[in-house]
């Protein structure tokens, strides 16, 4: 490489600023640390350092090759937006590279799921897709703007604000005091974002044979040195900063602002919240734990009877636990169908409508609880939902805070038709999964099961048989298990049928499997007891009162409701599982309190709706958010097209140069163009001499960019008038860092606002589109 190409590649990497670049890349990602301790799996971090990087390069190459700082960022934007597209939404795009109409609310259901697991869990949260999307998204943009600022913009100091923002959110939340080292590693990184701009600002004041009175001193030339006085204040900043963290006290952390904090028993840092966690793991036990009275559901019924209110259900059991169903598989209806008729029931099953008032509803979204089989949902603030026919669920696209319900109940005393309970005829036309069972579990019910069904041939006598047995054999509700009936042993049903101490997962499921040993198809449902009665006649749903039940298939009734958990826990069965002493024995109207308050004749008025939350109005105005992004990024990107058009115009000359004299002359029209863009106007068409005098008096150059003007014009006067070989070709390249030089220095003192229109509207730009309509500027 000659040391012209060499002096090239250095200047092309000076001005890429890739070591700027690479700090602000890395004070990035520090404010990211705090995050590994928030969030259980790391499997937003590898993308996000693939993310952060991509804008670094971006922003590094863009600056390279002499962009516009306007087309830098909207790069850096453009492609960012192109990596999160691939990385998580690249199902909703077309050929897999361009946005669809699908494409924005796969990425509002992404920022949904995030709220509903950034509110439900306490830290550190599992890591979804929809968690890593917003985390990854959000360091991109972060990282966007802290190089833009720090980095193109060439202010450090203004992009401590995007770095401060983020740290104080993800270390105020990290569930302990901040640790100091999480501060120093993003205040290290930014002084020296700071050093290296000082240091890139005081290199290009006058060189070293500049020497200038200040004062009555005269002041020898070179690079004044503060490095001494700006490390005594740096350490002391940095001591005090982490001094004053260390001394100040903290108040209980919160969970990302959100979700914990919208709680007033969730700023004890082991209270509970009024959010439920069992919708995402099939498994209620940190609920029925849960001792926050936040109301998870307050209704209203005028139903004899009170039913668990379900909220979904699950036939996969895999390795000793219940999994959430998958919604993605299966024949869900479209928005806006009626719920059908009960799959199964039989019109000679008499049954009667009844009715479910919700007043304040704090599940998220999906989810929704009302007694089963559902009849009609009605909801009140234009939320939409789907029905699920495989398990009779219903999915809401937001979370609704008041809503409608009817199922279909038996009326008391009802006498169900002959033949209810039939064996099935044809099993082949269930799942596997609704009659599976593990060889595990199988060698552990089999000799129970038969014994306590002996030759009963009914399936539903046999039901029954088989709830029974829990609810008069002596075993005892706890959600202190021993080892072996917990979900890690190798057998938990068989640990829990040989200790007989469990809560209503067990239960629920070890029916569940002898059922299906029987050859009854039957599923898992998942929902809430029905709660406390108020004061004035409603009920309250509190996390606690989390349960689960099994649902067994019975000919004639469908997908039909057993209790086998105690009753202490659980109330009576249902009526028509219960035999004649308990029908006896158990009112209609048992419910799982331990009172009975008959509401007022004027009851006092319903409570005031829940509030939507953020997610809601995100949810609403996430499409039109989504359009008017598209319109400013349509618009950035017609704007960044006279930056384009304003550069090539200026260097048109430059393009078109067939010899040296050629390149001078584009050098000197780039001079001129650049400063007619900071608002100096051309000088008139006399001589080089005549001209360098008129930008003399029209801009304040210091000593360094008048000896550059000076060289330029002296060039350009050779160039003119003297033989061809008077002007050689090291001429033009040092004429060309002449020219740079007198730019920049007018540059730095031209207003800011000037300085700005020179970057978004210059005047070359719109010259250039001018000349390109007219059709003189073609190349």
């Amino acid at each position: 490489m000659s040391a012209l190409d060499n002096q090239a590649f250095n200047q092309a990497f000076h001005r890429g600023m890739w070591a700027e670049g690479l700090v602000a890349a890395l004070a990035t990602l520090a404010v990211a640390w705090p995050l590994t301790q928030l969030l259980r799996e790391d499997t937003w971090l590898v993308p996000a350092v693939l993310m952060v990087g991509l804008v670094a390069l971006t922003g590094a190459v863009l600056r390279t090759i002499d962009a516009p700082p306007s087309v830098v960022s909207l790069g850096q934007l453009a492609l960012g937006l192109a990596g999160l597209m691939q990385l998580y939404l690249r199902d909703s795009l077309w050929r897999g590279f361009l946005p669809t109409s699908e494409t924005l609310p796969l990425a509002g259901e992404l920022l949904r799921e995030a709220g509903v697991v950034l509110q439900t869990y306490a830290a550190p949260a599992p890591t979804t897709e929809g968690v890593a999307f917003l985390v990854v998204a959000v360091l991109t943009l972060t990282s966007i703007s802290v190089d833009s600022m720090g980095v193109t913009g060439r202010a450090p100091a203004s992009a401590g604000i995007p770095l401060a923002a983020g740290f104080l959110v993800s270390v105020s939340n990290s569930g302990q005091a901040m640790e100091p080292w999480y501060f120093a590693a993003v205040a290290a990184l930014w002084l020296v974002m700071l050093a290296q701009q000082g240091h890139r600002v005081v290199t290009a004041w006058p060189s070293d044979s500049r020497r200038e009175s200040v004062g009555s001193d005269d002041v020898s030339s070179g690079i004044p040195r503060h490095k001494g006085l700006a490390q005594v204040l740096g350490i002391g900043a940095l001591v005090a900063a982490v001094a004053g963290a260390a001394a100040i006290p903290h108040l209980p952390p919160t969970f990302f602002g959100e979700g914990l904090a919208r709680n007033p028993d969730a700023r004890e840092v082991q209270g509970g919240t009024g959010e439920v966690s069992f919708t995402e793991t099939m498994d209620p036990t940190q609920d029925l734990r849960n001792q926050s009275q936040e109301p998870v559901l307050t209704y209203r019924t005028t139903a004899p009877r009170l039913e668990p209110l379900r909220v979904t259900s699950t036939e996969k059991w895999e390795d000793g636990r219940w999994v959430a169903p998958d919604r993605d598989e299966g024949p869900i209806m479209p928005v806006g169908e009626q719920i059908p008729a009960p799959e199964g029931l039989s019109p000679e099953v008499p049954t009667e409508e009844q009715t479910l008032t919700v007043l304040g509803n704090a599940l998220p979204a999906p989810h929704l609880a009302a007694p089963s089989p559902l009849a009609s949902v009605r909801t009140g603030n234009g939320e939409t939902f789907r029905y699920d026919p495989t398990d009779a669920t219903v999915l809401l696209d937001r979370a609704a805070p008041r809503y409608e319900a009817t199922w279909l109940a038996l009326p008391g005393g009802t006498e169900l038709p002959e033949g209810t309970g039939a064996p099935l005829e044809d099993r082949s036309a269930f799942p596997e999964e609704v009659l599976e069972v593990d060889d595990t579990t199988t060698a552990s019910i089999d000799d129970l099961t038969e014994e306590i069904v002996g030759d009963e041939t009914n399936d539903l006598a046999k039901a029954i048989a088989i709830q029974n047995h829990f609810r008069t054999e002596g075993y005892t509700y706890s959600l202190e298990l021993d080892p072996a009936a917990r979900e890690d042993a190798t057998d938990p049903i068989g640990g829990f049928l040989d200790t007989k101490i469990g809560y209503c997962v067990q239960y629920a499921t070890t029916m569940v499997m002898m059922a299906r040993h029987e050859g009854i198809p039957a599923r898992m449902a998942v929902g809430f007891l029905p709660g406390e009665v108020q004061t004035d006649g409603s009920r309250k749903v509190v996390a606690a009162n989390a349960h689960t039940w099994p649902e067994l298939w019975i000919e004639g009734m469908g997908w039909t409701r057993f209790e086998p958990t105690p009753r202490v826990h659980a109330g009576p069965p249902p009526a028509y599982a219960r035999t004649p002493a308990e029908g006896a024995a158990e009112t209609e109207t048992t419910t799982t309190t331990t009172r009975t308050i008959t509401p007022s004749v004027n009851p006092t008025p319903p409570p005031t709706p829940v509030e939507p939350t953020w997610l809601d109005r995100l949810g609403e105005i996430l499409p039109w958010l989504g359009r008017i992004l598209l319109g400013v990024l349509v618009l950035a990107l017609l704007m960044a097209v006279v930056p384009f058009v304003g550069r090539r115009y200026r260097e048109a000359g430059l393009r078109s140069a067939e010899d040296v004299g050629d390149e001078v002359e584009g050098q000197w029209t780039l001079l001129t163009r650049s400063l007619q863009d900071l608002g100096v106007e051309p000088p008139p068409a006399r001589s080089p001499r005549d001209m360098a005098r008129h930008y003399e008096g029209e801009t304040v150059l210091n000593r360094r960019s008048t000896e550059a003007l000076g060289r330029v014009t002296a060039t350009l006067e050779r160039s003119r008038y003297a033989p061809p070989a008077a002007t050689a070709a090291k001429d033009a390249e040092r004429m060309r860092e002449d020219v740079q030089a007198v730019v920049e220095d007018v540059r730095r003192d031209t207003p800011w606002n000037v300085r700005l229109n020179a970057l978004l509207l210059p005047r070359s730009g719109m010259d250039g589109i001018r000349a390109w309509f007219n059709g003189d500027f073609r190349r």
